[in-house]
């Protein structure tokens, strides 16, 4: 019998999963997320964040509230959440709960917050244990939540002389405890650890050693937001963010 606390963290990792494997690839995805309430002043924990996974653009900011709970969605409960939205500048929201909502919860919610129902029972084929465990030396429990599969492409001349192309399919994503940065190589199975903020840090290689680096960077949009992404810098210069996560600091 899983205890209370578990059981809250589940639905919660549930409903990351279900939204990152429904969301057009544009998108990414950070459970267990934190934001500076611009209002506020506050971190605010979010369940579940999404943004423009290619571009430090956080107009298109949406949030994701997971309550596991035993009762129905309320009025109170949409007002509460669409404060923090507002705090946190997200355009749209998401409740989603295992009981329903009221009437009066759904007149509030409007067009600015989606109720959505998720029974509980959906939890029993869901185990969080098939998640990798973070690769962080000073993480401890965290796991890997992947929300994006970037190809790679590289081109190739055989010996006659004739062109082939060879694609490499990479997992990115980020812990859901301490939301460090993780790629996982399908063609040697390493998965890396990409810290960001290191003005020391050159670039990370799989055991591949093939002609490109992941390096992990914090960039700031025009408001002076700053976000954290991941970025594949190819050996001819290119650089392409593959996923970010906003940051709670000013």
């Amino acid at each position: 019998m899983k205890d209370v606390w578990e059981d809250w963290k589940l639905y919660e990792r549930l409903v990351a999963r279900l939204m990152a494997d429904q969301l057009s690839t544009e998108f990414c995805v950070t459970p267990n997320a934190s934001i500076l309430g611009a209002i506020t002043g506050i971190k605010r924990q979010i369940d579940v964040l999404i943004e423009t996974r290619h571009d430090t653009d956080n107009t298109r900011r949406i949030i994701v509230d997971a309550k596991q709970r035993k009762r129905k969605i309320d009025v109170k409960d949409v007002e509460a959440f669409l404060g923090m939205m507002e705090d946190v500048g997200a355009t749209h929201g998401y409740l989603v709960c295992p009981y329903g909502h009221t009437p009066a919860a759904e007149k509030r919610a409007q067009t600015a917050v989606s109720i959505c129902l998720l029974p509980l029972d959906r939890l029993d084929d869901f185990d969080l244990r098939t998640w990798p465990r973070c690769s962080r030396p000073t993480c401890k429990y965290g796991r890997v939540f992947w929300d994006g599969y970037p190809e790679v492409s590289l081109g190739l001349v055989a010996p006659d002389g004739t062109p082939t192309r060879l694609a490499f399919v990479h997992c990115v994503g980020k812990c859901d405890r301490c939301r460090s940065f993780h790629v996982s190589c399908a063609t040697c199975h390493q998965i890396l650890c990409v810290p960001e903020g290191d003005d020391s840090d050159i670039g990370h290689q799989c055991a591949c050693r093939l002609p490109w680096f992941w390096l992990a960077s914090i960039e700031e949009d025009e408001r002076g937001a700053q976000s954290a992404e991941l970025q594949l810098v190819m050996g001819t210069g290119e650089v392409r963010t593959v996923t970010r996560r906003s940051l709670s600091t000013a």
